[in-house]
């Protein structure tokens, strides 16, 4: 039964591992999408300023739309993204506490086999000293 619980504790560790790494691919996929989107707010106003500065020059009420549409597409992926990575995060959560359980199972399991061993230990102590006594009696 030891041996199984070690299985299960090692195969356990095995999943916490990737599913840490799936978490730090979707946290640097965020983290692109937010530099991205950065990216994009600055060449914004920097064109904003440009069409401030030199009127009629180009069409900014297209530029503006086409701004929104890509800065809504930026935020609907890191929203999804973030929701993936609650995901992980409370998946990692619940596996660590799957972890926990089998380790406190074998943590009693050790102490109960421990104690038992320590039992039978003294029982042969005791029965050694009764029978030493039981001689020396005799004599």
């Amino acid at each position: 039964m030891k041996s199984s619980l070690q299985t299960l504790q090692r195969i356990q560790k095995f999943n916490i591992d990737e599913q840490r790494k799936i978490l730090t691919e979707l946290q640097t996929r965020e983290e692109n999408l937010q530099n991205s989107l950065d990216r994009l707010n600055a060449e914004y106003e920097r064109e904003k300023e440009f069409a401030s500065a030199h009127p009629g020059t180009g069409d900014f009420g297209a530029y503006t739309k086409r701004y929104m549409q890509y800065r809504e597409a930026f935020e609907q992926q890191l929203a999804a993204v973030r929701a993936e990575i609650e995901k992980v995060r409370d998946k990692i959560a619940d596996m660590f506490k799957e972890q926990k359980t089998y380790e406190i199972v074998d943590d009693n399991r050790q102490k109960r086999r421990e104690k038992e061993n320590n039992a039978k230990e003294q029982k042969t102590l005791d029965e050694i000293g009764t029978n030493a006594y039981i001689k020396r009696k005799k004599q």
